[in-house]
């Protein structure tokens, strides 16, 4: 910015995938949008303020623009100076090493650059115009010289937009290849400024509403009110420009800008609070300092796909411990070092916003993801509302609502225990059927072993490693498929000469089922249980036999 009391400047830019699933799920993915019928005014997408401002004395930003966009940024504030006869972008003064200096070009540049070769990406530019001298006519002639930079600008004038009541929908924006939306905070840029290209250039107060951007003057201050930037435009403004819906840019970051500020302003819990709390209105765009500290690229990910969010206590209280979506596959170990912000052994609880049904997330007490300790999995049966947020209380209770069913293996705990996460956007539906040997009756104690109820299989527990033993004296059945029969053997070979119990699934199994001992004939809706008894089976389980219909 030119001031501390002038308009910030913004570029935003909406990555916009296709269907294929981002290639690292190792970082948030903040850009991806699976859904991609919602218009523009439907999304959020984190902004970087200053983003050109990565060095100097006070610099805003850590990383470079094209750095931030591969990090999935898709929002950017430029501040423009008329600089030695050519638009520049820099901060304050167009003064080396106070701010980075360079030529507007060239960041546009870097952004057009990511277009040609992102086809399914949609970038937006605004500019802070520091000049009066700036004008539509000035960036008729700038256009002229670099006519690739207006390639893929959106004209809300055009054909295309006809009859539009509102935004285009992401995809059509795709479709159109109208992928470059400009703006500037003066209105004598605003308008068509080359008659041939046609690019055209939104006037920020036609289509924005924002809040007062400063947190605080110093580190120590906070203040999370949300007045409105422009006294005549009420953040509760809902239409600009065409009748459409405006969109609402949520300024988060301190007066003076410090590196060090974003550790603590841009924590999930912190922002969270500044748009439901305070703002009460969903942001298209989340300017922050620092784009690359805190939690705020994994705040966005989890706000445009929905998720799960993790917290330290039980019954989502406490610190959040960190937040994901459950529309990128993933598979990590968290032993080895935090994946989005998620900690080895924090989590206890979860709380889940905006998920579809179909989704699937495992939590692992093991490192290594395997069943032969505690594990919970949680079935999204129905589409979770947003404004309706489900709670799984403690990861190591079995739950269930008209929403999900969270199962839990069973064992010594899972809460505060989590070494391993796997997210599935669509599994096979009876992929993780399973039989959960333990080794106390009732469900209870120590898991014996684990076993997929997928295909049929025999396994002598004596030569199957991380098995245990003569140890087992009860089950669980995670879930399971009506005519499948689970036999457990007291001898290693499976031969029936010793104690065996034969279990048969009567109907199909979708919420956890428990059999206490394995000494008792029992039958109901769900199972049939046949004992055959010589000397006691319970502790003395040696093999197990799976049989599917």
């Amino acid at each position: 910015m030119r001031s501390m009391t002038g308009l910030p400047g913004l570029i935003f830019a909406i990555n916009l995938f296709t269907t294929a699933v981002p290639a690292n799920a190792e970082i948030a993915q903040p850009g991806y949008i699976a859904d991609k019928s919602r218009t523009l005014d439907e999304a959020t997408f984190v902004m970087s303020h200053n983003a050109f401002n990565h060095s100097g004395v006070l610099p805003n930003q850590r990383l470079s623009i094209a750095a931030q966009l591969a990090r999935g940024v898709r929002g950017f504030m430029l501040d423009i100076y008329n600089h030695n006869g050519q638009l520049h972008v820099c901060h304050g003064a167009c003064i080396v090493p106070i701010s980075r200096v360079a030529l507007l070009k060239t960041d546009l540049g870097t952004l057009s650059s990511w277009l040609d070769t992102h086809p399914d990406d949609v970038i937006a530019v605004h500019m802070e115009i520091a000049d009066a001298s700036v004008d539509n006519a000035t960036f008729a002639r700038f256009f002229q010289d670099d006519p690739a930079l207006s390639s893929h600008v959106f004209n809300p004038d055009s054909d295309a937009w006809a009859g539009h009541r509102n935004w285009p929908k992401i995809s059509e924006l795709i479709a159109r290849d109208q992928r470059l939306l400009l703006m500037a905070d003066r209105s004598e840029a605003s308008g068509i400024v080359n008659a041939a290209s046609r690019p055209y250039i939104f006037h920020d107060q036609s289509i924005l509403v924002q809040n007062t951007y400063n947190i605080g003057n110093t580190i120590g201050q906070h203040d999370y009110d949300c007045s409105a930037r422009w006294e005549h435009l009420p953040l509760s403004t809902g239409t600009g420009l065409k009748g459409w819906n405006r969109l609402f840019l949520m300024n988060h970051f301190h007066k003076v800008p410090e590196l060090i500020h974003g550790d603590f302003d841009n924590r999930w819990d912190h922002i969270e609070d500044r748009e439901m709390k305070y703002c009460k209105r969903r942001p298209t765009f989340i300017a922050v300092d620092s784009v690359d500290r805190g939690d705020v690229l994994e705040y966005v990910e989890h706000r445009n796909n929905g998720g799960v969010v993790a917290y330290e206590g039980d019954d989502a209280t406490q610190d959040v411990v960190c937040g994901f979506s459950g529309v990128v596959s993933r598979n990590w170990s968290l032993h080895d070092g935090e994946r989005l912000g998620c900690e080895n052994d924090e989590m206890r609880s979860l709380k889940l916003r905006g998920m579809k049904a179909g989704q699937r997330i495992t939590f692992y007490d093991r490192p290594d993801g395997s069943r032969d300790d505690d594990f919970g999995v949680l079935n999204i049966d129905k589409d979770i509302p947003w404004d309706d947020p489900q709670v799984v209380n403690r990861l190591e209770r079995t739950q269930s609502s008209p929403f999900f069913r969270y199962a839990y293996s069973g064992g010594n705990g899972l809460s505060g225990k989590v070494s391993h996460i796997r997210v599935q956007p669509a599994p096979d539906p009876w992929s993780d059927s399973a039989v959960v040997l333990l080794n106390e009756n009732h469900a209870k104690g120590r898991v014996t072993c684990t076993f997929g109820l997928t295909s049929s299989n025999f396994w002598n527990l004596k030569d199957t490693s991380g098995c245990h033993n003569d140890d087992a004296r009860s089950m669980r059945i995670i879930s399971g498929r009506k005519g499948t029969v689970i036999t457990v053997y007291d001898s290693p070979s499976g031969s029936t000469g010793d104690d065996y119990t034969v279990i048969r699934l009567k109907q199909d199994i979708h919420q956890a089922t428990d059999l206490a001992t394995f000494e008792n004939d029992s039958s109901d809706a769900t199972l049939d249980v046949k004992h055959h008894h010589s000397n006691g089976l319970d502790g003395k389980v040696s093999a197990i036999r799976v049989q599917m219909p």
